[in-house]
């Protein structure tokens, strides 16, 4: 995903200066930062897929609601016409600042800072121990793979 000129900069980047210049204290085991940066990479992607639907909504030419009737005579529906142009706006759309691949594409951002962020804080560890640095690198390698986290989306007082 590229960054253009027009995006602000980073929420994250004060916290990734702090880790470059190492002020910035974090304990974790090392195994947590590989699963971290597996975990980035997959959310990354699935951004990205919902980003290519969201360019197929926009991209769609017919619908079959009855936006376009093909043959003469028929009336076409205002209703769908209306549905459809709001799907297009709401999926990818200037015109409108809230729309889906946009927020997705923020989102995007922000996964990529916290990965910048944890990555800058491995390599200073393992930068300065070469102990740490063979173990992170033997836990890249060897842990197995598994399901990334799954955030919970509703949290109600006693669940």
């Amino acid at each position: 995903m590229a960054s253009d000129d027009k995006t602000s900069p980073s929420p994250l980047a004060n916290l990734i200066t702090e880790a470059r210049e190492g002020r910035l204290t974090v304990r974790m085991d090392l195994e947590k930062f590989v699963y971290l940066d597996r975990d980035c990479e997959y959310f990354k992607i699935a951004i990205l897929q919902i980003q290519g639907a969201m360019t197929e909504v926009a991209n769609q030419d017919k619908w079959g609601l009855g936006e376009k009737f093909e043959k003469q005579g028929d009336r076409d529906l205002i209703s769908a016409k209306t549905m459809v142009s709001r799907w297009r706006e709401k999926s990818q759309s200037t015109q409108n600042p809230n729309n889906i691949y946009d927020v997705m594409a923020s989102h995007y951002k922000v996964i990529e800072d916290f990965q910048t962020l944890f990555r800058t804080v491995r390599e200073r560890l393992t930068g300065v121990d070469t102990d740490q640095a063979t173990k992170y690198k033997d836990l890249e390698a060897n842990l197995p793979k598994q399901p990334p986290a799954q955030a919970k989306i509703f949290s109600w007082p006693g669940l």
